[in-house]
């Protein structure tokens, strides 16, 4: 295990980082409470609230014999704030996604501010419950809207997870941590980390690549959506792929696998893959075969919602529903054989144009309900919160059906018109 790994495990937790009431910066003022993965602060400059999020720098300890150690955790240090510096100038103002204003290293941390967004993590509602399948591919097209914006300009987000998706009052989804993301790549070094979020290369797995990745196994823990089979590697006991080997590189193809793996929690409520720790994690990845904690698999269903028959091959991961092929298809091991983004976002278009509609009034007010005081009086009352049962999805929602009986019905409407005038004129 390297030295940055292990600094971070001895790491305080973001929150902890500064006192309530302390000002970072010289100009953001802790408000004292947490604010989806950080803490909400007041920026003294412009009155805005805005959230900052912490990532743990490794400690600098220099005995007599690695003074040349210190120097590469200096330069671990610099190439991370400058990573993220990047980042944050390149992610485009999208929707989608939740922008970044600052980063900066003060007491220990890097400090990455940004907006403070109207909504609660996707974490806060799995707390209470899955999601319908429907909903979750609600939320999984406006994600995949995120991803796309960012591999458009030649990032890779590599930190999709329930903690970093926002569900706003409105319904949506937008996708955040994307610089703090760059930030913990950038520390653990190793192959591509010279490239700002742009994933890693096609490489061997040399033990820098082998270190690199058991630092990142301690940065960022046993979290299902951050572990893709190409970046878990090799077991390590297989000597002939350690070091040898060519490895496959680390692009977007993780990102689809994120979203897979999110998907899967939302409609389950647990991962697809056991997170007790990384070394069970990674082999379950490698192997593809998900074992879960989940209740037992329901029948796949059709989407009319009715059983499939007896003889008919049953649906991929039937405990995910209508949704079981798609995310069957996005957590293939191997990253050449896994779902493309564009092809999921279609594939989520299809399921919404038939879907029922997946938001009620109980689950807008419960977002509301848990955002500060603040917010919430505002975010009931703007005029476009939605307040009746009904809420737009990504897609129409409207059977095919229905509108075929609608356009048939206007056309004989317009006929019976047309003769009425007809016979009036004629007398």
């Amino acid at each position: 295990m390297s030295r940055t790994a292990r600094s971070a495990r001895r790491a305080v937790p973001a929150p902890r980082a500064a006192a309530d009431g302390g000002v970072l910066a010289g100009r953001y003022r802790l408000e004292g409470r947490a604010r989806g993965t950080g803490v909400a602060a007041l920026d003294l400059r412009s009155g805005a609230e805005v959230q900052l999020d912490a990532v743990p720098l490794p400690e600098l300890v220099v005995p007599y014999d690695q003074v040349a150690l210190a120097e590469q955790d200096d330069s671990a240090v610099g190439r991370a704030l400058t990573h993220a510096t990047y980042v944050a100038g390149i992610v485009p103002d999208h929707p989608r996604l939740s922008q970044v204003f600052q980063v900066f290293d003060e007491n220990g941390y890097l400090w990455v501010v940004g907006e403070s967004l109207p909504g609660v993590p996707l974490r806060t509602l799995l707390d209470r419950g899955p999601l319908s399948p429907y909903r979750a591919a609600e939320l999984g097209h406006d994600l995949v809207v995120a991803l796309r914006a960012v591999h458009a300009v030649g990032l890779v987000h590599g930190n999709l997870t329930p903690d970093t998706v926002t569900v706003c009052a409105d319904g949506t989804a937008l996708a955040g941590g994307l610089v703090v993301g760059a930030a913990q790549e950038a520390l653990c070094g190793g192959p591509g980390a010279e490239t700002p979020a742009a994933g890693v290369p096609d490489s061997s797995w040399s033990p820098a690549r082998v270190r690199a990745r058991d630092a990142r196994a301690v940065i960022v823990g046993a979290v299902a959506e951050r572990w893709s089979p190409e970046q878990a590697g090799p077991p390590p006991t297989d000597s002939a792929a350690v070091g040898a080997a060519p490895a496959s590189g680390v692009g977007p193809e993780a990102d689809a696998w994120a979203l897979g793996v999110l998907l899967y929690r939302s409609v389950t409520g647990t991962a697809p893959f056991p997170e007790l720790d990384t070394e069970e994690l990674f082999a379950a990845a490698r192997s593809g075969v998900v074992r879960s904690d989940a209740a037992p698999p329901r029948p796949a269903l059709s989407a009319r919602g009715t059983t499939r028959q007896a003889n008919r091959a049953p649906a991929p991961l039937p405990e995910c529903g209508p949704l079981g092929p798609l995310v069957h298809e996005l957590l293939r091991p191997d990253p050449a054989e896994r779902l493309q983004l564009a092809e999921a976002a279609e594939l989520i278009r299809r399921l919404l144009v038939r879907a029922p509609e997946p938001i009620d009034q109980d689950e807008l007010l419960t977002v509301a309900a848990l955002l500060p005081a603040g917010h919430r009086g505002e975010v009931l009352e703007h005029p476009d919160f939605p307040h009746d049962s009904h809420h737009r999805h990504a897609a129409p929602h409207r059977h095919p059906a229905l509108l075929g009986v609608m356009l048939i019905g206007g056309i004989i409407l317009f006929v019976l018109i047309a003769l009425v005038v007809t016979v009036l004129v004629a007398r």
